[in-house]
């Protein structure tokens, strides 16, 4: 009786591990890298949206490694997005931390783009998620902030 416990205990013990292990590779692989950019355009057609990368990423580095010449300081890059849909599968946009739509994007905005590589369109980028940064003075525009 007691061996057969022992035995029981180990396996669980390795399932444990297995399953841990597993999903800390499968969580690895859906690691998004974060760049600092600058809106350029929306094509509503091709579902894509263009930025100019304005920062070095952070975040997977076997990303940034492998999409160097795609996504690089002062270069247009363009993202696959998916505007509408399920939060999970769709870009979610956020302007200033409330939810927006791509279509609420200006040019010349400064934004946090947060990629990986397209999961249907391997060797292409995928914008999973947008945030857009207010400037200071348009902070100020929205919360009547008054200088004294």
């Amino acid at each position: 009786m007691m061996q057969l416990r022992n035995v029981l205990a180990s396996v669980i013990a390795l399932a444990l591990v297995l399953g841990v292990s597993t999903a800390a590779s499968a969580q690895g692989k859906q690691k998004s890298v974060q760049n600092e950019a600058k809106f350029v355009s929306y094509d509503q057609a091709a579902s894509t949206v263009t930025v100019q990368i304005l920062k070095k990423g952070k975040g997977n580095k076997q990303l940034m490694k492998q999409f160097s010449k795609e996504v690089k300081n002062g270069k247009e890059a363009t993202f696959n997005v998916i505007p509408t849909g399920s939060v999970l599968t769709r870009t979610s946009v956020a302007v200033n931390g409330v939810k927006g739509e791509i279509t609420d994007l200006k040019p010349g905005k400064t934004l946090q783009v947060y990629w990986v590589e397209d999961p249907k369109k391997p060797g292409e980028l995928f914008a999973r998620k947008i945030d857009v940064v207010l400037s200071e003075e348009e902070l100020n525009a929205r919360y009547e902030v008054i200088d004294e």
